[in-house]
């Protein structure tokens, strides 16, 4: 028996918003702890730090430069996608790749495409060697 099931629905943006908005406009604005110091590209709703039951701070807010290293990069049907490390960040993430035939480890920040929220960027600089 096949059944279609259909969900119209709208999640609140919360703690997140300021930095949903600036990835829209393709500006990276990370999460940055007050107790620890750790700056968190995407950000994260609560530190590590807090995570085992400390004071559950909002994070405050720190723009970085949208400038990021890719570490490993995959290609396919729905895309290129690279893992990346944002300078500034401490932590990594995956994001999407606006120009796949691009070739180089360095990358930066863009605007999404579609005017939605995302971690898209575009490879910069020099290409680099691969092998297979």
């Amino acid at each position: 028996m096949k059944h279609r099931l259909t969900l119209d629905y709208a999640l609140g943006r919360g703690v997140l918003a300021p930095y949903l908005d600036a990835l829209i406009e393709g500006v990276a604005l990370a999460g940055h702890c007050p107790h620890c110091g750790r700056t968190s590209f995407p950000p994260e709703r609560r530190c590590r730090c807090t995570q085992g039951g400390g004071d559950d701070t909002a994070p405050g807010w720190v723009r970085l430069t949208g400038q990021a290293h890719i570490l490993f990069r995959t290609d396919g049907l729905a895309g290129s996608f690279a893992l990346a490390q944002f300078d500034g960040a401490d932590n990594q993430t995956v994001c999407r790749i606006a120009n796949p035939p691009g070739n180089g480890s360095e990358a930066r920040l863009v605007a999404s495409d579609d005017g939605k929220p995302g971690i898209v960027v575009e490879i910069t600089g020099e290409t680099i060697e691969t092998t297979e």
